[in-house]
């Protein structure tokens, strides 16, 4: 069995290499569809890690204040929530605090730091409710006064983190069902490519696997070298489809934990989970194609 083995991957890599343009093919478009399939994996994981854990802060509204603000006004407007009976704690933070904060969630980020030209953030209140249901109540009435600052569009800037989770999980599920669409298509792509491959194989061998059958070879000892040619394929296809895609968790997804407070979004343990799965993934497109190639051409 193990000189029936080492001939089968000679006998595979000796087509390949005959074949190296479209080999070089299908492993590429095989490598992009789990590409795809691992960043949307990663991406959906990331924006449902990053729902979950502003859910856990739902019930806090972050309200903004206009620059020109005084001790007494903001005294006042203090009173003024303190004074809800839906509210369980206020707490203010100055410009300053506010910017020390910032530097602290941005370190890394010592370019960003250098282009902070004095103090663009404004001063808030962090008001938590008593439950999330009273965030939209609560923030209506604190519209009404004058010292909450503006933005561009005229509207009062009360951040309600209930509708940046509702709009995550949106964003979350757009990616999912589009990014499946085109794993889908590449897929399809990539089998058929794995399919033409083995195709031009069994033809360029044609003679040699005729006088194979005269001698009393079985068919699957024939059809072997070409099952394993599609699965090398597809296995190919995966490793570089995870190493990109690790590369891809190091930059953007590591950028997307910074900015949520250092929250581990992609852990370690679902990284393995994920190369398992586009391992056995690719070696399936890549045995789907050899079979689809060897049911109809290889009758000699």
């Amino acid at each position: 069995m193990a000189v029936n083995f080492m001939y089968f991957l000679r006998e595979s890599a000796s087509s390949m290499r005959r074949n190296m343009a479209l080999t070089a093919a299908a492993i590429m478009v095989t490598s992009l569809s789990l590409l795809i399939l691992g960043v949307v994996g990663m991406s959906v994981h990331a924006g449902n890690g990053l729902a979950t854990n502003m859910k856990e802060r739902v019930d806090e509204i972050r309200v903004f204040l206009k620059e020109n603000v005084t001790v007494e006004e903001r005294a006042s407007m203090e009173n003024f929530i303190r004074k809800m009976s839906e509210v369980k704690s206020v707490k203010y933070i100055s410009k300053e605090d506010a910017l020390e904060e910032f530097k602290k969630m941005y370190k890394d980020e010592k370019r960003l730091l250098e282009e902070i030209e004095g103090n663009p953030l404004p001063a808030e209140f962090k008001v938590r409710m008593k439950d999330p249901k009273f965030n939209v109540v609560v923030a209506g009435r604190i519209e009404t006064r004058p010292e909450v600052s503006v933005d561009d569009t005229g509207k009062k800037e009360i951040k309600n983190p209930r509708d940046v989770v509702q709009k995550v999980l949106r964003i979350t599920g757009a990616v999912q069902k589009f990014g499946l669409v085109i794993v889908l298509a590449f897929g399809l792509v990539a089998v058929a490519l794995v399919s033409i491959t083995i195709r031009m194989a069994i033809y360029s061998r044609r003679k040699e696997i005729g006088i194979m059958k005269l001698v009393g070879a079985t068919n699957w000892f024939i059809r072997w070298p070409f099952m394993m040619e599609g699965v090398i394929e597809g296995f190919f296809g995966a490793v570089v489809g995870i190493i990109v895609a690790v590369l891809v968790n190091a930059w953007f997804i590591s950028k997307l934990e910074s900015a949520a407070e250092n929250v581990n979004l992609v852990a370690g343990g679902f990284m393995a989970v994920l190369s398992i799965v586009l391992v056995i993934i690719g070696v399936f497109m890549g045995a789907i194609g050899s079979a689809l190639a060897l049911r109809r051409h290889i009758e000699v």
